[in-house]
């Protein structure tokens, strides 16, 4: 499946999400099915699977549109980490990473809403949170 990468200038893969191979996209007419971030060593992708959205990390997947599924985004500024969580019939999956923001100097941290605009995982977050942008995701990667 075809997926942009945002926060590397758009630019294209051919992701295999039951492998999670990833090939470089030389020339397609295909339309992008979603998106792709690498974090350190973990692949993330969200995208578009029938009418649902899903969020894979490595091999796991979730339907965020599912309301059963829980995230939760945070920050702990005393260590310069950011947490993601994805929590689904009581089990829970976390991954730690250090903050967009970390090697700033003297950065305050004190608008949010940057997140969505500097970590992937934030924008997945806030995609989480907006059922509209989740539903437009899906007409838009059809």
């Amino acid at each position: 499946m075809i997926l942009s990468k945002p926060f590397d200038r758009g630019e294209l893969i051919d992701f295999d999400s039951p492998t999670c191979a990833i090939k470089p996209v030389v020339n397609t007419s295909e339309k992008p099915k979603g998106n792709f971030h690498q974090l350190g060593q973990r692949k993330v992708t969200i995208f578009r699977d029938g009418n649902q959205l899903i969020l894979q990390i490595g091999e796991k997947k979730w339907n965020l549109s599912s309301q059963d599924v829980v995230l939760r985004y945070s920050h702990i500024f005393s260590k310069k980490v950011t947490v993601f969580e994805v929590e689904l019939d009581g089990e829970n999956f976390s991954i730690e990473y250090d903050a967009w923001w970390a090697d700033i100097p003297s950065f305050e941290p004190v608008e949010p809403e940057m997140d969505e605009d500097e970590d992937f995982m934030g924008y997945i977050y806030a995609v989480w949170m907006n059922k509209t942008l989740q539903n437009n995701l899906i007409s838009s990667w059809s």
